[in-house]
């Protein structure tokens, strides 16, 4: 009944997964080992954020760039840079536990290398974002976009199940396993990802404001998603500990990876079943995914026990899968196709703004007061599905010709 997914969807979705591992393996290995380098929360909150103050600077340039040099070089870029960094990250820390690097000599090297990090790695999603808008028509972009937003949810799914499997060997051998796998990923682009045939005017490097009021909505959008999530991941290692008294070290990755796989598979299973069979509006996804994500911080900040850590990160997942692929649907419907590679650099770049200010905000609020990350983001999640209420979200159903 459904045909076989394109080989160059597929080769994206299989280097966007291996970024996606990355991300979780931040929070699933990095994040807990953070205290016994003599990590605080506050300093993780700033590592975790550096890369995306470069991301939120680097995206949109690598969106640019992709107009002129191509969605498929950019890619390969990224990939590089995302293999190579990951490694170096992984080395850094490895030095931190052998007590080679300590204090703020540690704090200092590992924050140079995500920012490192984030300038190369900004082209990645961009470039994916771009490509899939070049061979989708507007009635299938969203359902395009959501195999896009998938991947990352896949990789969530995928890295805290390839930490468990590979903890065995080392703490930090998932890592370098990781990177490894963005080399393999990056080496099959090379060889069989083409570059799509419908890229408008290449010669052009088209900007566009961030207040342009076309796509304001879906960046504000993005930069409170993520940071809220992002934020809200930060601290969730030390919510383990001190909210329910789970201590060791070991076992609190277990349950973050735990967590972290209960909102993948809803994640996953709302991107790659239900809206590929059911063509939701950009609008109706908004609002559907702002108002789950309202509950799911209620949930994480006043329910009991380690269950309702899982199904918080469950309905997590749930609003993710319809939030993401919604913003980046709605927003490159809002404009030209010539204008595609920068709005899809602006789209890439406002979820880092929400990752660069998500994680350090939370991780000063909780020295103060737990509870506040998820009340604070269930305020501004439940502001922004207001505002969906009132905005006129491009609706291809009505729009695409017959």
């Amino acid at each position: 009944m459904a045909s076989a997914m394109p080989r160059d969807r597929l080769i994206l979705l299989v280097g966007l997964i291996t970024y996606g591992m990355g991300q979780s393996l931040l929070f699933v290995i990095f994040a807990p080992i953070a205290r016994q380098l003599g990590i605080e929360e506050w300093q993780l909150g700033f590592i975790i954020a550096a890369s995306n103050v470069m991301l939120a600077f680097s995206a949109p340039r690598w969106g640019r760039a992709s107009q002129r040099l191509g969605r498929r070089t950019v890619y390969l870029i990224g990939l590089a840079g995302y293999a190579v960094g990951y490694a170096l990250l992984a080395f850094g820390v490895q030095l931190g536990l052998l007590d080679v690097i300590t204090g703020g000599a540690l704090f200092a090297l590992l924050l140079v290398l995500r920012l490192a990090y984030g300038l190369v790695v900004g082209g990645i999603n961009p470039a994916a974002t771009a490509y899939i808008a070049d061979t989708t028509d507007e009635k299938s972009r969203g359902a395009g976009m959501a195999l896009v937003a998938m991947s990352g949810g896949l990789g969530t799914i995928i890295g805290p199940a390839f930490a468990g499997a590979l903890l065995v060997i080392s703490p930090l051998f998932p890592m370098y396993a990781a990177a490894a796998l963005a080399a393999a990923a990056g080496i099959w682009a090379y060889l069989a990802l083409p570059e799509p045939a419908r890229r408008a005017n290449v010669g052009e490097d088209l900007r566009l404001k961030i207040t342009d009021p076309r796509i304001v909505p879906y960046l504000v959008g993005w930069v409170v998603v993520f940071g809220t999530f992002t934020g809200v991941q930060t601290i969730t290692a030390g919510w383990i500990a001190d909210r329910f008294g789970v201590t060791d070290t070991t076992a609190v990755q277990r349950t973050m990876m735990i967590a972290m796989l209960s909102m993948a598979f809803v994640t996953v299973f709302v991107q790659a079943v239900v809206l590929q069979r059911w063509k939701a509006s950009p609008a109706t996804m908004l609002k559907t995914g702002f108002g789950v994500m309202t509950v799911a911080l209620l949930l994480l900040a006043f329910g009991p026990g380690l269950a309702s850590l899982y199904l918080g990160y469950g309905l997590f997942g749930l609003s993710f899968g319809f939030t993401a692929p919604g913003l980046n649907a709605a927003g490159s419907l809002s404009v030209e196709r010539e204008e595609q590679g920068a709005v899809a650099g602006l789209l890439s770049a406002a979820p880092t703004v929400g990752m660069i200010f998500g994680p350090i905000l939370c991780g000063l609020v909780y020295t103060v007061a737990p509870v506040m990350p998820m009340l604070g983001g269930a305020v501004l999640t439940t502001l922004v599905g207001i505002w969906f209420l009132f905005v006129n979200v491009p609706d291809p159903r009505a729009t695409a010709p017959a």
